[in-house]
């Protein structure tokens, strides 16, 4: 790594970026940013490690998935991972000096941003803003450039790719809204060390509990606020949370016809980025990377994970065709089949969670 007092650059981003692409932002960036000190975790390790599997639903049909990303860091630093810390970037505060001061604290940095600032790629420009992660490698402040890694950009076929070069830094900045960077050198975990933290979040998953949204006032505070709506939200996680979310899915039939399909298409990516499909599919990869140390029951976990994937997938598609199409009739049957793969997927936690308890043992 390179530093003079106006940039940072390290050459050894390209090297480690060459990795396939990988299946979510945050956990494919955590993998990158922490290959490059030496250590090797796997993109499932890193959602089991955060608790990633416990989908949060306070109401909103277009909010569902995981914790919000420092609490997401946080479990995984409680779990015995690596420890991260997370800064919000405040407006008309935070610039780019307080980048360049964790890249050179000799350790990893990622970048929360709006989408629309990710001027690099069309596919970012032209679509609605979500939120994203990237690693940050370098900065040259004359230039006004930054050196980034994104490990998943996503483009308009749906086909995952990596993008390692410049960013403009003026457009970076006015979409980031946190910066987070290793605070001391990660260390590898043991198996069960994994597993242990593994069977942790499956129970929270499988027990869940209600929560107040960080920030968002009470029902309570809300109440002596004459003329405005009650914003406080009870948040359901886990099981709870899925079944709580399919349970919405009757509002639907009385929206009008735009919202309607607004909602489904929405519902489609929730379903796909963050939740059910990337809990089946990091659940099968988990299982199959750890299925020596887990033992010969795994295949049947590894199974199970494979159907439902396949299963969410078909109906999830299903949603999307019903939303264009219209046909708010459907969405009772759609419902009854989301709540039988819910089952299912508790099940297939549940036999995870027994043989990831004794292997931790």
């Amino acid at each position: 790594m390179e530093t003079r007092h106006d940039s940072v650059v390290d050459y050894g981003a390209e090297e480690v970026a060459n990795a396939l692409p990988g299946k979510h932002c945050v956990y494919s960036s955590l993998r990158t940013s922490l290959r490059r000190y030496g250590v090797n975790m796997a993109e499932s390790e890193l959602f089991m490690l955060c608790g990633s599997m416990c989908a949060e639903y306070g109401g909103d049909l277009k909010r569902f998935g995981p914790e919000k990303y420092p609490e997401q860091l946080q479990e995984m630093a409680a779990s015995g991972g690596p420890v991260i810390r997370v800064e919000p970037w405040v407006a008309g505060v935070s610039d780019e000096t307080d980048l360049l001061r964790v890249l050179t604290s000799g350790y990893g940095t990622m970048l929360h941003t709006s989408s629309t600032a990710l001027t690099y790629h069309d596919v970012y420009v032209k679509n609605y803003p979500r939120g994203h992660v990237i690693e940050l490698c370098g900065l040259d402040l004359q230039e006004r450039t930054a050196q980034v890694n994104d490990s998943f950009l996503l483009d308009s076929s749906g086909h995952a790719m990596t993008y390692v070069g410049s960013a403009r830094l003026d457009d970076l900045m006015q979409g980031i809204i946190e910066y987070a960077w290793l605070v001391e050198q990660p260390t590898p975990l043991s198996p069960s060390e994994m597993h242990a933290a593994c069977a942790h979040h499956i129970r929270q998953y499988l027990t869940g509990h209600e929560a107040i949204w960080r920030g968002v006032p009470t029902s309570n505070e809300s109440e002596n606020q004459t003329g405005k709506a009650v914003t406080g939200k009870q948040v359901k996680r886990g099981d709870e949370g899925y079944r709580a979310f399919v349970g919405d899915f009757r509002l639907l039939t009385d929206m009008e016809d735009q919202d309607f399909r607004t909602y489904c298409h929405e519902i489609y990516y929730n379903l796909r980025l963050g939740s059910a499909l990337h809990l089946t599919d990091y659940t099968a990869d988990y299982c199959l990377l750890h299925q020596a140390t887990l033992g010969p029951q795994t295949q049947h976990v590894i199974e199970l994970a494979q159907g439902l994937y396949a299963d969410w997938h078909k109906l999830n598609l299903h949603i999307y065709k019903t939303g264009l199409q219209l046909r708010k009739h459907r969405m009772p049957e759609i419902t009854e089949r989301a709540l039988h793969l819910i089952e299912r997927q508790r099940h297939m936690l549940e036999e995870l969670m027994i043989l990831a308890e004794q292997a931790a043992e």
